[in-house]
């Protein structure tokens, strides 16, 4: 199922330099527009990263925003950093090691240097028993638990109400598992809390104990988190993610432990149209074998289906583009959605247009 891209976004050219670890990127093939979009998606330090030689083709309006971006990733990835060792050494002693997930634990793990890893807030996985104990710590360490949603949403939500820092700014998730039981994947065994067990691994940060999920788990859980809701901004940042992962691991992933864990479940429609994006523009290299047995093992895409995914990730994701008035957010969400149901896709075609038009038309019925 190996596409080849007849027109390739512009941005893509930027997770392409990521992917070959160039340096040297030309600026004159953005525009101002593309810019902006590159800094509101969490890429200006990336782009800062890869042409700090050209930076004076910037116009005098853009260089200082390209600029503050690369200094603003320094500074919130600095705090960020120390805010983790500052909850690592007061749970020392007292609770298991903690898991690292997300930005914390990648951008230290894969990235050439931390900042270009944007996070807006620290997640890590505890044992449930260690819940408790370690919201105790977090109190006494001056965060505080705030949300509008109502508190018995937390509790059986895969992690305990955020807590925030007010003089640090910082956000922190405590998660007990990877996945809301009550989403799609809450039933897929490699999200499971017994199989979560066998995938930990000791590891250290900043010379402190702690542990990360396995590359291999780490593959599916990037691509799941990515793929479950559709997001505008923060899309583009899980790319980075798989592709600085790939950089440093694909030739030691253990595929048969993945697609072990893809046979039907939700997970490998999300693998399969995160990993085929990426192999559509040559981003990752990924052997046609083992994105064909992807392709086998999930039950939502034929070719029409994942063509329209990947337009939808070329158009709003990659490139920004406005939704407008005819196709707001919601509708490209509710689409994005339909797509990735699991159910064969020709069924999930021929009930897009459902999806789509029949909330509005009972919105009409009831106003008549």
């Amino acid at each position: 199922m190996r596409q080849i891209a007849k027109r390739e976004p512009h941005l893509i050219s930027l997770l392409r330099a990521a992917s070959q670890r160039q340096g040297n990127l030309t600026l004159g093939i953005f525009d101002e527009a593309q810019i902006r979009w590159i800094i509101e998606t969490g890429l200006g330090p990336l782009l800062f990263y890869t042409m700090k030689a050209g930076i004076g083709e910037l116009s005098s309006q853009l260089r200082p925003l390209l600029q503050g971006a690369d200094l603003t990733a320094r500074m919130l990835t600095a705090e960020h950093l120390d805010a983790m060792c500052e909850i690592v050494d007061a749970c020392e002693g007292r609770v298991p090691p903690l898991t690292l997930l997300k930005g914390i634990s990648i951008c230290r793990q894969y990235y050439p240097q931390p900042h270009l890893r944007t996070m807006r807030d620290i997640d890590f996985l505890v044992e449930n028993a260690a819940l408790p104990s370690v919201e105790t710590i977090l109190l006494a360490l001056g965060y505080r638990q705030q949300s509008q949603i109502p508190h018995a949403f937390w509790q059986k939500h895969h992690h305990s109400m955020p807590f925030f820092h007010s003089q640090r700014g910082i956000w922190v998730e405590v998660h007990r598992g990877l996945v809301s039981a009550k989403s799609g994947l809450g039933g897929d065994n490699v999200f499971s809390p017994e199989n979560v067990k066998t995938q930990l691994r000791p590891s250290e940060f900043q010379g402190r104990k702690v542990t990360r999920l396995s590359d291999e788990l780490q593959v599916v859980y990037i691509a799941s988190h990515w793929a479950r809701d559709f997001k505008f901004i923060g899309g583009m940042v899980a790319f980075l993610d798989m592709i600085y992962l790939w950089n440093n691991k694909s030739g030691k992933l253990d595929w048969d432990q993945i697609l072990k864990w893809s046979s039907g479940s939700v997970a490998s429609t999300y693998l399969y149209l995160f990993l085929s994006y990426l192999d559509k523009y040559r981003l990752i290299d990924i052997s046609p074998k083992i994105l064909n047995e992807l392709f086998l093992r999930q039950r939502s895409f034929g070719k029409v289906n994942l063509r329209i995914a990947h337009s939808l990730i070329d158009r709003y994701l990659v490139e920004g583009r406005n939704c407008g008035k005819r196709f707001a957010l919601r509708n490209c969400a509710l689409l994005w959605e339909a797509l990735l149901y699991a159910r064969p896709p020709l069924l999930n075609l021929a009930l897009a247009p459902w999806k789509l038009l029949l909330p509005r038309r009972l919105k009409n019925r009831l106003q008549a």
